[in-house]
């Protein structure tokens, strides 16, 4: 019998862990219209260059479609700037991750870092530059 009531409760609580659907995530609607799932915004402190506000999302694009990828970032930027600049950070990072398979998934992501120039305007680190 307790091994009975044991067998429920697992089956219960793994059900339950299983309707939740993961992390929290926000829709967030783009310039275009297009809608994106943010997972998280956090300010992060890195050791070689002070904090920085990080944003991970979904994206329905393949990594392997840079140009495609690098449009929607640079859209999403156009948003997020706002949130960096209130933050008073000086860096940021927009990490994109692509999920793939049905029953099973994985992802794929990279990462895109902005910084702040010294005469105030921002810009995207490009692949070679990254530190």
């Amino acid at each position: 019998m307790l091994i009975r009531l044991l067998l429920v409760l697992i089956l219960l609580s793994s059900a339950l862990s299983c309707r939740s659907g993961g992390p929290q995530q926000k829709v967030t609607r783009l310039p275009s219209g297009k809608e994106i799932k943010i997972t998280s915004v956090v300010k992060m402190n890195f050791p070689n260059g002070g904090p920085a506000l990080v944003m991970n999302y979904i994206t329905d694009i393949s990594m392997d479609d840079m140009p495609a990828l690098l449009k929607e970032v640079e859209e999403v930027w156009s948003v997020f700037q706002a949130d960096v600049e209130n933050a008073h950070v000086e860096a940021a990072v927009i990490r994109a991750t692509h999920m793939e398979g049905s029953f099973i998934k994985s992802g794929k992501g990279y990462g895109f870092v902005f910084v702040k120039r010294e005469d105030g305007q921002w810009h995207r680190l490009e692949e070679g530059n990254k530190r």
